[in-house]
């Protein structure tokens, strides 16, 4: 009995797993690469700097970024949350919706990008946190006491807002 009550669980966990489109799944692996092997996330930081001809700032703020991943520790993974999910979804909704960029009200970690096709980039430019002298999207992708993820994804707000992601962490 118990072994079955073990097996259901796990297939529930699959099945909410599941509800991640490719790019969600992307960006979850991109987050978990960052977060298990800092230091080997520290090229696509220079192909991203490359790619969109950053300003002094931004190459600031990726140098400070890449000193940190140099001598960070590895992280544990992130779980999926299918909580996490519904409670981005809804938020994602809502700014589809109302086309309002804002954060929501939840109680955990939250990150809004937009702008970036790539799953890498878009976990790069959030890593990065160029204009944001807390780096709150910085702390909460490697916040070791966050175990728990969801991303949810937009390809489309409006004519001005596109490939847009939510994620939520706890």
């Amino acid at each position: 009995m118990r072994n079955l009550l073990i097996l259901l669980l796990l297939c529930s966990k699959l099945v909410s797993f599941a509800q991640l489109n490719d790019i969600e799944q992307e960006v979850f692996n991109e987050i978990n690469r960052v977060r298990t092997n800092p230091e080997a996330f520290i090229p696509v930081i220079d192909e991203f700097l490359e790619f969109w001809d950053s300003d002094a700032e931004e190459i600031a703020a990726a140098n400070e970024l890449k000193n940190e991943l140099e001598t960070m520790k590895p992280l544990k993974p992130l779980v999926f949350s299918s909580a996490l999910y519904k409670s981005c979804k809804k938020h994602g909704d809502y700014v589809r919706k109302t086309g309002k960029f804002v954060h929501s009200n939840c109680d955990c970690g939250e990150n809004i990008q937009y702008g970036n096709e790539s799953a890498a980039f878009a976990v790069c430019d959030l890593l990065i946190d160029s204009g944001v002298p807390d780096r709150g999207h910085r702390r909460n992708i490697l916040n070791p006491t966050f175990s728990e993820f969801a991303v949810y994804y937009i390809a489309s707000v409006n004519d001005e807002i596109e490939f847009f992601f939510v994620q939520q962490f706890k």
